[in-house]
């Protein structure tokens, strides 16, 4: 298939995520391909937090969100929000969806992070696929944006002093090496705090494109071995280190 068909696959949500894009490899998978290969195929529930960031990012890029019912309720063991979910599905509820319409509100404030989303030059939820080290394996990324110079991703955070620290844990690191390599422009994160509301412009240094292009090839050669060649089983799958 012509890589312009499937990118017009991929711009859709529903196709991204769903079972169409799950034949590329993407740097969610990152973690569970290195420390749980068993749970590879093992469906992702959605959460407060992922559904927090995806509209956050939403509201920031197109100023609404799919994400904009919420449950005036103080907390998610009540009756009313029981009632809600269970004919909607996941909500915000009432104070976290003003906390997220504050913060978003915060964000645009600051003259960085308003600028760099509001650039001229942008393109939003831009995606792209191919292959990094092993030329049998394609990945897929769906960049926030895609500037004339880089791409931007954009993300919040409980602690922006230790932002550096944290993104290798949430595998931002590899999140980069992917993103670069397939959009052949180098990678900064937009970052605000959520509790103190300070927006940082991060950019990526050698050792962490590093240390993300030794992620993913830990993680294709434990995807050809356990789920292409099956030459191991994820049943003896084990991890060795010392504490």
């Amino acid at each position: 298939m012509e890589k312009s068909v499937i990118l017009k696959e991929l711009s859709n949500d529903e196709k991204y995520y769903g079972e169409y894009g799950k034949q590329f490899l993407s740097n969610s998978d990152i973690d569970t391909l290195i420390n749980n290969p068993a749970g590879f195929m093992d469906t992702r529930e959605d959460s407060i937090n992922l559904m927090y960031g995806r509209a956050f990012h939403e509201l920031v890029m197109f100023g609404t969100t799919q994400y904009d019912n919420y449950v005036e309720a103080s907390t998610r063991n009540t009756k009313i929000y029981k009632e809600a979910e269970a004919e909607n599905g996941l909500m915000f509820l009432k104070k976290e969806w003003d906390e997220l319409n504050t913060l978003v509100q915060c964000a645009f404030k600051n003259k960085v992070f308003s600028e760099t989303v509001k650039d001229a030059s942008n393109n939003f939820e831009v995606p792209n696929v191919g292959s990094l080290i092993d030329d049998d394996i394609v990945w897929k990324c769906k960049a926030d944006i895609v500037s004339s110079d880089c791409i931007i991703d954009i993300k919040t955070t409980s602690s922006i002093k230790g932002f550096k620290y944290s993104s290798k844990s949430w595998n931002y690191d590899s999140q980069a090496y992917i993103y670069s390599s397939l959009f052949q422009k180098p990678m900064k994160f937009l970052v605000i705090d959520k509790t103190t509301k300070v927006v940082g412009l991060m950019d990526v240094s050698d050792e962490a494109y590093d240390n993300g292009r030794e992620k993913v090839s830990k993680a294709e050669d434990n995807y050809r071995e356990y789920f292409v060649n099956k030459s191991k089983s994820v049943e003896n799958f084990t991890i060795y280190g010392e504490i």
